[in-house]
């Protein structure tokens, strides 16, 4: 099966079962699926068997799930989020998307978080997004170091490191080796645009990640303000045709 995966956040007014229907028919099998915000997010406390034969009734798995974040509540922020990695077990999306709303909560968090999940066969990540506790290279750092447990993988977020003005380089330099997903977009500026229009070089990202031997997914972003689902179709030929390894 291919390493690109669609993404809720380019039509984030469909349901669930819209999304999946035209994703599928640009030719997408793969779907990251959120908890909340978009009209296709999950209930995460509801039947997971229900999700997984929706998506299977489209020909489609979930490549990873976004997880409710860890709050000042610790201990049931916690609670939560490990239930909802049983849910993501379950649907079977193999990498979560670990939140939390402040560096001092992801670091004070997680080993509780890791050691309560070590029975469920999911790969947890931590997601720079800008304008979010993980916004730069620092922030990164910092909860990386304040974690120190090589079980907490990471998602190279090309998209939200070019918003905050840091080159996608430098955040590969800095995650090289725990880097369990990706999410791309190309941009001018903080600006989404057509994939090969904008700043960002994603030939070479993709040469550098098959080079490295990444073997994980790729979350295509298209966050435009009309005709998506038009530039998404376009997008997918685009790195289909020019990107090292881009695969449906």
């Amino acid at each position: 099966m291919g390493n690109l995966a669609a993404s809720p956040c380019s039509n984030p007014e469909l349901t669930l079962e819209d999304a999946l229907n035209a994703y599928r028919q640009i030719g997408f099998r793969k779907f990251e699926a959120f908890d909340s915000w978009a009209a296709s997010a999950l209930d995460v406390t509801g039947d997971p068997a229900y999700y997984r034969n929706m998506a299977g009734s489209y020909e489609m798995t979930f490549s990873s799930m976004h997880l409710p974040p860890v709050e000042d509540d610790l201990d049931e922020s916690v609670d939560r989020a490990v239930a909802a990695c049983r849910f993501a077990e379950a649907i079977g999306a193999p990498v979560v998307l670990y939140k939390a709303t402040s560096i001092d909560n992801y670091i004070r968090s997680a080993g509780r978080f890791l050691e309560a999940i070590e029975d469920i066969s999911v790969t947890p990540v931590l997601q720079n997004h800008a304008g979010s506790p993980i916004s730069t290279l620092e922030d990164y750092r910092r909860v990386l170091d304040g974690i120190d447990d090589s079980r907490m993988q990471t998602v190279l977020e090309v998209g939200h490191f070019h918003s905050a003005g840091v080159r996608w380089q430098d955040g590969y330099d800095l995650l090289a080796g725990r880097i369990a997903l990706v999410h791309i977009k190309d941009q001018i500026g903080p600006k989404p645009v057509p994939f090969g229009t904008g700043e960002i070089d994603l030939r070479e990202l993709f040469d550098r990640l098959w080079s490295d031997g990444y073997a994980g997914d790729i979350v295509v972003e298209m966050e435009l303000e009309e005709d998506v689902l038009k530039h998404y179709a376009e997008g997918v030929r685009y790195l289909l045709d020019n990107c090292k390894g881009a695969a449906l």
